[in-house]
C-alpha cells in the first residue's frame, strides 16, 4: 500500500529530525532538514491507525509526503446504489487540528 510507505517515510523523517534537534549548533535548516509541525506529528499516528482499518474499497494518496495535512480519499463502492462508482475527495487539516473541522472537498465521481 503505497499510504503504508508514506507513514514509514514520514516516520524517519521525525526519527532524523529529532536526532537533529540536540546536534544542530544553528536554528537555520535546509529545506531537506525541514521541521515537522506539530500537526504532522499528530496525523502521522491518527492516519496510521485509520488506515489500518479502511475498507479495501477505499484507498489513501499523499500526493506531496512532506505536507501530511493535504491528502485525497477514493472510494470505490463495491455494492449498493453507488457500485461502480469512483469518488475522489480531498482533505485539508488546519493548523488548529483538534479543534477546526477539517475541509474535505469532492474532487471528481
Amino acid at each position: 500500500m503505497k499510504g503504508a510507505a508514506v507513514m514509514l517515510t514520514l516516520a524517519s523523517k521525525l526519527k532524523r529530525d529529532d536526532g537533529l534537534k540536540g546536534s544542530r549548533a544553528s536554528p537555520t535548516a535546509s529545506d531537506s532538514t525541514r521541521r515537522v509541525s506539530v500537526k504532522d506529528r499528530l496525523l502521522v499516528k491518527e492516519v496510521a491507525g485509520r488506515e489500518a482499518n479502511l475498507p479495501c474499497t477505499c484507498k489513501v494518496h499523499f500526493p506531496d509526503p512532506n505536507k501530511l495535512h493535504c491528502f485525497q480519499l477514493t472510494a470505490t463502492p463495491d455494492e449498493g446504489y453507488y457500485q461502480g462508482g469512483k469518488f475522489q475527495f480531498e482533505t485539508e487539516v488546519s493548523d488548529a487540528y483538534n479543534t477546526v473541522i477539517r475541509k474535505v472537498t469532492l474532487l471528481e465521481y
